[in-house]
């Protein structure tokens, strides 16, 4: 007799469970189900069934509705969540239904796309194929294409004859077949598949090592500089997974093999296929990888995951991975909690990327969730970077850091194996040429220096492309009174507005505030107002005005905002319609342009003093990657970066390449100071409209983390460098220990405390477990 009471999550701010009756039906453990909450039904999760009850069990209420249709979560994506929400002390209901498709957090059916899928009988193989009437051709091609094959889908039959549907049919109601319903797998074009490259050795030894112990938990940290072929290691990884899998699964459809127990002999792919995990940081890289993947993978099924699919588009996809119907699938960092049946590898592209870590909600990171998720289910993760994030060079270096004097007493081995790619793929191929131009010893043209435009016109000459990479969208960072020196300030965050001059608006890229710009000065009435320094729009201006003959096009935020325009740019690049590439970091890496020589770097200099103690790590991680789109065929390549600084050690560490120096110096002064990864630390942040609300709570989780905090060090409550954000008053408290069980203890003894005190309610707050910046 099934247990009347179900445990279920809700997207509600409260850390625990809700109890239901389950009102006679019977409901699985992850099923979506519509429960009364309130005044109105909310979707919920079913967690556990039990037979008590805290509450007197007439007090409770029965389900609504349970979507008994739709397939429930697994065990391993609930204790995933589940240890996710812990770690990150965010309620357990919050986090499980935000990891969910946006249609199956709303109170309807979840509908998708569904087809037939049809497989042969013992009976129908038995059938002589040549002793069926001639007049009988589509019938004859379909049963033939079934015992060839054991199963077709509608979408396959139909690439057979227009009937063949009908005639599917009909062998279903012969017992020749039989059918059932399946989710459809969307059809794409064909993509020419392309040839497979040969691997250098280097590549060759990273594949050899990996594969070695692809069946058991390790974590691979793929070092490679840029253009070496990255991505062809984890092609060839891939290929040798999914083809292991296809083989089984041959052997396993066998008829011989079923010792004619009277089993089906089509096995459903989703049962037995591998699956594959790719993480990508940002939605721009998802079409060029995807590209990649079908030309050179077109017999595995592929979808994809990210936030510029439609709401259909993005269940769909997500419910095939949950099948087991599509083998590969590309995401971005929520793309971690998807349900994936038979999942044997997770890869993790640009892996030092700051865009795998959540910023609100919970706030979570993405390369730590897949490990966790990759040690429970014994399986291999590779994180692959040019330029690794400190922690995870860390990770791989392990007890070599000690010769580094970098290294505290008590260091591990290496847990993190570390292959090294360190030429480039293409043979012809070289390392840009990279050249720092002293800003404060020459004459700027609009911005630029004379080398900068004079390489740009050399590129022109020579029919090749050129990117110039700044990293601030707009026409100009601010608006300057030249009488008073006024700036234009953001009203609600401690920010200044961007100029606009296309939409001559200002605009605050923290909060979108709006507003037009002004006719003379807030502050003294003069109207001599201008615009200071550069932005994407400004540049993209200037270079019109002194190369007219150039095709410019202009990639940040502002300009792709329309779906696909960001493909379409691209595509007009490897078509060579386009001579000159304007960007922010979305250009910075993945990219392939064949056909580009030259990269130039307008501004650079504010990251080199920053209070945020990983700028410079962020910086040398940004110019080793967009440095790395120039000379990638057989092209030599040239990099030019303006600055007042051109003899700072990280642009000595960028000349030679050598991340690996830069990174260890980095490890030392982080040694020194104690700070990540020789610490595990936190943040409490609040916010409110009152600052001294901020201030009162702040203080009284100080004081008890004070008193709570055994071998954790806590630090007096400061405001951040954005002291105002979206009418927020905001500061923080921060928390550092060497030892993560400690600090973990009393996060989780500290919010347990402040979730119950009074003044909590009166300011938002949430808990930052490895911060990326304080």
């Amino acid at each position: 007799m099934s247990k009347p009471i179900l445990k279920i999550a809700l997207d509600v701010p409260l850390a625990r469970l809700f109890d239901y009756l389950s009102a006679d039906q019977h409901v699985e453990i992850g099923q979506r189900v519509l429960v009364p909450f309130g005044r109105r039904n909310q979707i919920g999760i079913v967690i556990d069934h039990t037979d008590s009850s805290e509450f007197a069990i007439e007090k409770l209420k029965p389900i609504t509705q349970a979507f008994v249709e739709e397939a429930p979560l697994d065990a391993e994506v609930l204790s995933l969540i589940k240890f996710s929400a812990d770690y990150y002390h965010y309620p357990f209901g919050q986090a499980l239904l935000a990891a969910l498709p946006a249609r199956l957090r709303q109170v309807a059916p979840a509908v998708s796309r569904k087809q037939y899928l049809y497989q042969i009988t013992d009976l129908g193989r038995q059938v002589d194929l040549e002793a069926m009437p001639k007049r009988q051709r589509v019938l004859r091609q379909v049963l033939t294409a079934l015992q060839a094959d054991n199963a077709q889908t509608e979408a396959e039959l139909d690439a057979l004859s227009g009937s063949a549907r009908k005639a599917a049919k009909e062998l279903v109601a012969l017992g020749y077949a039989s059918s059932e319903q399946v989710l459809a797998v969307k059809r794409v074009p064909a993509i020419l598949e392309t040839p497979q490259p040969a691997l250098n050795d280097e590549q060759a030894q990273a594949v050899a090592s990996i594969t070695q112990d692809i069946k058991a938990f390790r974590a691979w940290l793929l070092h490679g500089i840029t253009g070496s072929g990255k991505t062809e290691v984890y092609i060839r990884l891939m290929q040798h997974i999914l083809q292991a899998s296809q083989d089984k699964q041959e052997v396993q459809d066998n008829p011989e093999a079923k010792n004619n127990t009277g089993d089906s002999a089509a096995t459903k792919p989703e049962q037995i296929s591998a699956q594959i995990l790719v993480l990508v940081p940002e939605i721009n890289l998802t079409p060029q990888l995807e590209a990649r993947f079908r030309a050179r993978l077109p017999q595995y099924s592929l979808v994809s995951l990210h936030s510029s699919l439609s709401e259909s588009e993005r269940l769909h996809n997500w419910q095939l991975a949950q099948a087991g119907a599509a083998q590969i699938i590309i995401g971005t960092r929520l793309s971690i909690f998807t349900p994936m049946p038979n999942l044997k590898l997770i890869i993790i592209d640009e892996e030092h990327d700051s865009s795998y870590k959540q910023q609100d909600s919970m706030r979570y990171h993405a390369r730590d969730v897949a490990l966790v998720r990759a040690k429970r289910l014994n399986i291999p993760v590779v994180m692959g970077s040019a330029t690794p994030a400190l922690e995870s060079w860390y990770n791989a270096m392990g007890s070599h850091a000690q010769a580094l004097n970098a290294a505290p007493s008590n260091s591990q081995p290496n847990k993190y194996g570390l292959l090294t790619l360190k030429q480039r793929a293409v043979t012809a191929a070289r390392l840009p040429k990279i050249d720092c131009i002293d800003t404060t010893k020459v004459n700027l043209q609009y911005g630029l220096t004379p080398q900068l435009v004079s390489a740009l016109r050399l590129r022109l000459e020579r029919k090749e492309q050129s990117l110039l990479f700044i990293n601030r969208r707009g026409y100009s960072p601010v608006l300057l009174c030249s009488a008073c020196h006024w700036i234009a300030p953001c009203t609600r965050c401690s920010s200044r507005l961007v100029v606009h001059l296309g939409q001559r608006k200002l605009r605050c890229h923290h909060c979108g505030h709006e507003q037009r710009i002004p006719n003379q000065c807030p502050s003294c009435g003069d109207a001599d107002l201008h615009p200071t320094g550069h932005g994407t729009q400004r540049l993209e201006q200037t270079l019109a005005t002194l190369l007219p003959a150039a095709r410019i096009a202009r990639v940040d935020r502002d300009s792709i905002s329309r779906k696909h325009a960001l493909v379409e740019i691209l595509d007009r690049v490897h078509n060579q319609e386009i001579d000159i590439l304007v960007g922010t970091q979305m250009l910075a890496k993945g990219h392939d342009f064949p056909n580009l020589t030259l990269v130039g770097v307008i501004d650079t200099d504010s990251a080199l003093h920053s209070p945020d103690f990983r700028a410079s790590e962020r910086l040398f991680a940004q110019l080793m990657q967009v440095a790395g789109r120039a000379g990638r065929a057989d092209k030599a390549g040239q990099v030019i970066i303006q600055t007042a600084f051109p003899d700072h050690a990280l642009f000595n560490a960028l000349r030679t390449q050598d991340y690996a120096s830069y990174a260890n110096d980095l490890l030392q002064e982080r040694a020194q100071v104690q700070f990540p990864p020789y610490v595990f630390t936190a943040l409490l942040r609040a916010e409110a409209h009152d600052f001294a609300l901020v201030q009162k709570f702040l203080q009284f989780a100080f004081e008890q983390a004070r008193q709570l905090g055994q071998h954790v060090m806590t630090y007096d409550p400061v405001r951040p460098q954005m002291e105002r954000l979206k009418g927020m008053e905001r500061a923080y408290i921060l928390m550092h220990s060497t030892q993560r069980p400690a600090l973990q203890k009393l996060l989780t003894q500290l919010v347990h405390q402040l979730r119950s005190e009074p003044i909590a309610a009166k300011v938002r707050w949430a808990v930052d477990v490895n911060p990326l910046e304080f």
